[in-house]
């Protein structure tokens, strides 16, 4: 069975949302899963008074109870959601950033940069350099 969703909204330093999607709550129910593996990993942490309940839509079209949705803001690459009673926002953690950069470098100690020209290459230096020859034999250099 998945997990619950919550929405989300990511700001960055300039104080714009470009970003408010549903993510899915990590197993324990403390974490936001947005990126979970690889360098990007991010799963901000959440708490009680991390949201906001932003009034939606009437239960009925013009009538009933007013529906609340409870939207969480984080920085981006946060390493927790902004707690609105104490009124903090918690920027990337750094040191888990060096450990998953360490991680990801390790990966590729001994393995050769592939830096070569692939055969895309190849084939676009191959078609100039023919265009480049017709070209010269149409002046009349050959």
């Amino acid at each position: 069975m998945p997990n619950e969703k919550i929405e989300l909204a990511v700001f960055d330093n300039d104080l714009k949302c470009r970003t408010v999607k549903k993510y899915e709550v990590s197993d324990d129910g403390t974490q936001i899963r947005i990126v979970t593996s690889g360098e990007n990993f991010w799963m901000p942490r959440f708490g009680v008074n991390s949201g906001l309940y932003l009034p939606r839509r009437k239960k009925f079209l013009f009538f009933g109870a007013q529906i609340w949705k409870q939207l969480y803001f984080v920085q981006r690459k946060g390493a927790q959601c902004v707690n609105f009673q104490t009124g903090e926002s918690f920027g990337p953690n750094p040191e888990q950033q060096k450990e998953i950069l360490g991680a990801n470098l390790l990966a590729k100690i001994g393995k050769p940069e592939g830096t070569g020209l692939t055969w895309w290459n190849w084939a676009v230096l191959i078609f100039s350099l023919l265009s480049f020859l017709i070209l010269l034999n149409l002046t009349g250099v050959f």
